[in-house]
């Protein structure tokens, strides 16, 4: 008796709906994730056994590089632009709107108010020279007089900005974003601690005793 012969269908599967997950998903990270701007002025922190997590977002950080100089940076423009009108009456300079865009999409802030408008005119290539061999001004312990020093009114005006722009928020868009700037400082492994040490007193001189010191974690095995 013959065998009976089945006829053999090939398998097709539908892959769109895999495709439309796939692109919802990438759509979901793009829009939800946080974007690291590139520093120009970058540290090698140093070691550290204590594990705490630096906060992702509403950060001011400052960056102490091997040489002492400071530089401040913050993830949110809008508080940048906050800060940059107080800081320009402050020390009563000018910008011109081109000028302001380009210092908007600054990673870092490194030179005193007054060279601003030099320096947001120079190509990008110039900049990066200028922020790695200047920084901004912390003297105050040396002029006293109440006056403070370009540090601790960029401190200052960072703080203020944030604020001013979270009370502008409703109650549910608050829910979405701390309540205040958190500052972060980060110095080279190579940093003097004197330099790191004058930082510290110029934030407590402005009653900014929170902050954190940003290390790189090591396992005690390491």
């Amino acid at each position: 008796m013959g065998k009976i012969k089945i006829k053999k269908n090939d398998v097709w599967i539908d892959m769109t709906p895999m495709s439309d997950v796939m692109v919802l998903l990438l759509t979901f990270f793009m829009l939800s994730a946080n974007f690291v701007k590139n520093e120009v002025v970058k540290v090698v922190t140093p070691s550290s056994q204590t594990m705490a997590k630096v906060p992702s977002s509403a950060t001011l950080d400052i960056t102490i590089d091997p040489e002492g100089r400071v530089l401040v940076a913050t993830d949110k423009t809008v508080t940048m632009e906050k800060a940059l009108e107080q800081m320009l009456k402050e020390r009563e300079t000018s910008l011109t709107p081109e000028q302001k865009k380009t210092f908007l999409t600054a990673t870092q802030i490194g030179v005193p108010v007054k060279n601003l408008p030099q320096f947001l005119d120079m190509s990008h290539e110039e900049q990066v020279k200028v922020l790695k061999q200047t920084g901004i001004p912390t003297d105050s312990m040396a002029t006293r007089e109440d006056k403070m020093s370009e540090f601790q009114l960029w401190v200052k005006a960072m703080k203020n900005g944030y604020k001013e722009w979270y009370n502008d928020l409703t109650d549910a868009e608050k829910g979405e974003h701390a309540n205040k700037l958190e500052i972060c400082i980060k110095a080279d492994k190579q940093t003097p601690y004197s330099s790191v040490k004058q930082v510290i007193a110029e934030l407590q001189d402005i009653n900014e005793s929170r902050y954190k010191l940003v290390t790189q974690y090591k396992k005690l095995e390491d």
